[in-house]
């Protein structure tokens, strides 16, 4: 007898990969709890510290590492170097309570694929996480303004001549 089921989501081989990085136990639940609501997204690792993490990321060899600037023995930044180093393909994209006017600039050229404060609503981070896992690169329309007028040379645009 064969029987049919529905499935609300696709099955867990078709689910993108996500390993967050942070140093606080309830803010990592509460990750995990918004990316496994998603059809398309499951959380497959945690992680408070760089040294564990980098261990367990190897191990799990997730599609996307979602890290904190701030972590507690150690420096986000420096794991996002690591992983960057031992993989350039793997998105790592950094999820920070750290001005990204401050931060931003110097995570993407460690090879961050994008930059979100954690004051941003949960919908902007799942926006972010999507389009980190298709190439692209995420930072707020104000970063991306501030990024852009250092691109091209620090010019004023032509409607704030005096």
């Amino acid at each position: 007898m064969i029987t049919a089921s529905r499935q609300s989501s696709p099955p867990a081989a078709t689910k993108r990969r996500i390993f967050i990085v942070d140093d606080h136990p309830v803010v990592r639940q509460g990750l995990a709890q918004l990316i496994n609501y998603e059809p398309d997204l499951a959380v497959v690792g945690q992680g408070e510290d760089a040294y564990d993490s980098l261990r367990a990321i190897r191990l799990n060899q997730p599609d996307l590492v979602l890290v904190d600037v701030s972590l507690r023995d150690s420096d986000g930044i420096e794991l996002l170097k690591e992983l960057h180093s031992l993989d350039p393909e793997l998105p790592v994209l950094v999820l920070s309570m750290h001005d990204e006017a401050l931060y931003a600039e110097r995570a993407l050229r460690s090879g961050a694929c994008g930059y979100v404060m954690k004051l941003e609503a949960p919908q902007v981070l799942l926006q972010a996480i999507r389009q980190a896992l298709s190439g692209q690169v995420y930072v707020s329309e104000a970063m991306s303004a501030i990024l852009l007028q250092r691109m091209i040379g620090g010019k004023k645009p032509a409607n704030s001549r005096r």
